[in-house]
């Protein structure tokens, strides 16, 4: 709340913000583009021997330079991924096969998800989500020097931008190797690693296996997200922060992907769906920043914020007041300091809950 206030009362030049913004996207984009790039073959005839041709060659590449590098020397064939699709992956109590979520379940001629579904294995039906145990990865996290335990969840469709048009399609290899190596590459800048704390709303992503801030994203938009905020921390132009924290739930992997494509995050909740949608951090942080070159943001220089509680005395003089906000509290739906989390992780300020008005068996607070 009072980074907000901060950032809604502190004087900016519009014009400024802009051209500032503008300078760190492209500066992202030069670092970063490469990763978010997909074969056209919706839009030209590409053979299925040059796909496969390109994705040996990222498979094979030894740095995100020399991906990079195939990216551009092949750009004429390329679009420039707009979002992707991710799906979790189950396993069948019949023939203990893998079942991708997607595949048996997302009708995409009704636009819809089955209740009920058939193992393309087996073929056994009538199977439901709630009926199925989910299948788990173990992989090496560089973070925190160990091995760690997620759902294990696949991209199966890519929305994508070219200059003959907008497309969608299934994944191919060239995409799936991409990924692939993304995974491989360390991100040469910082990115927050802290613990998820036990709480109500978070027993959702606990368990998933997200137990730390940098596994509510995908690794690419991680790196993408660090590079971003490294930029912003370079600059002092005002709500450049305010901003970048503006990207940072529609580009997690709590951005559900929902059968009418009506897409966005569930509200009041840490919820990563079963289908949910990568948003390229390029294309979500560049429409923010032309939303907040809109607000036309006047504010007093003799501006003073101050965070605390009503339940003591403050130093606030009479008739000093002009706007007062309320913000009730709402019981054991809305765990402030939760919900924060993510946000508060980037900026490496957090919430000191003792004195916040929930009931949360957590922190043992109840009516």
């Amino acid at each position: 709340a009072t980074f907000i206030a901060y950032n809604y009362n502190t004087p900016v030049d519009p014009h400024e913000f802009e051209r500032e913004a503008k300078r760190i996207l492209e500066e992202v984009r030069k670092e970063c583009g490469w990763m978010y790039a997909t074969l056209n073959t919706e839009g030209m005839s590409i053979s299925r021997e040059t796909v496969e041709e390109l994705a040996e060659r990222v498979r094979q590449a030894k740095s995100g330079d020399e991906v990079k590098l195939i990216v551009e020397e092949n750009s004429e064939l390329m679009g420039e991924v707009q979002y992707t699709v991710w799906s979790d992956v189950f396993i069948c109590p019949n023939c203990s096969q893998e079942i991708v979520f997607w595949d048996v379940a997302f009708d995409q001629s009704e636009g819809k998800v089955k209740d009920e579904f058939s193992c393309p294995h087996c073929f056994i039906d009538s199977l439901k989500k709630r009926d199925l145990e989910r299948a788990w990865v173990t992989k090496f996290d560089p973070f925190q020097n160990t091995t760690v335990r997620l759902a294990k969840q696949v991209p199966v469709l890519v929305n994508y931008k070219a200059e003959n048009g907008r497309f969608e399609r299934a994944v191919d290899s060239f995409d799936l190797a991409l990924i692939e190596k993304i995974e491989e590459l360390e991100i040469p800048y910082w990115c927050p690693t802290t613990p998820v704390p036990e709480g109500e709303k978070t027993i959702e992503p606990l368990r998933l296996g997200i137990t730390h801030v940098h596994h509510f994203y995908t690794k690419r938009n991680l790196r993408a997200l660090a590079t971003l905020h490294n930029e912003v921390s370079k600059t002092s132009v005002p709500f450049l922060k305010a901003w970048f924290t503006s990207g940072l739930q529609g580009t997690s992997k709590m951005y559900k992907f929902r059968a009418n494509r009506s897409m966005g995050i569930l509200s009041g909740t840490l919820y990563v769906a079963s289908l949910f949608t990568e948003n390229s951090v390029l294309k979500h942080v560049s429409y923010k920043a032309r939303d907040f070159a809109r607000i036309v943001l006047i504010a007093s220089e003799r501006m003073c914020l101050s965070t605390g509680t009503t339940s003591a005395p403050t130093n606030i003089p009479s008739d000093s007041v002009d706007y007062v906000f309320t913000d009730p509290p709402f019981g054991g739906n809305l765990m402030y300091s939760e919900l924060n989390f993510l946000w508060e992780a980037w900026l490496g300020v957090f919430t000191n809950n003792k004195e916040e008005a929930v009931e949360n068996k957590v922190q043992g607070k109840g009516l």
